[in-house]
């Protein structure tokens, strides 16, 4: 980033340029959250119904990091004023 942009962060940011390290976050969290859901479908000592509670929670989570994520936006000093 340069000097010249800044972090901005709400919903006027939605159609401004995402930081790279948002779009990283939300990838790890993406990633974790499915590989969570395989195992959790996959064990048997889990109830279905506990299951099928515990990986709505998981996709819960990478919509709101996505939807977190993309409410940061890069901003360059003249886009300010």
């Amino acid at each position: 980033m340069s000097e010249n942009t800044e972090t901005k962060f709400g919903f006027d940011q939605l159609n401004t340029r995402t930081p790279l390290w948002a779009k990283r976050t939300f990838y790890i969290v993406s990633v974790l959250t499915t590989v969570a859901v395989f195992i959790v479908s996959g064990d048997p000592a889990i109830k279905p119904d506990t299951a099928v509670r515990i990986m709505l929670y998981l996709k819960g989570l990478d919509m709101l990091t996505l939807a977190l994520s993309k409410m940061f936006g890069l901003q360059t000093k003249d886009e300010q004023s």
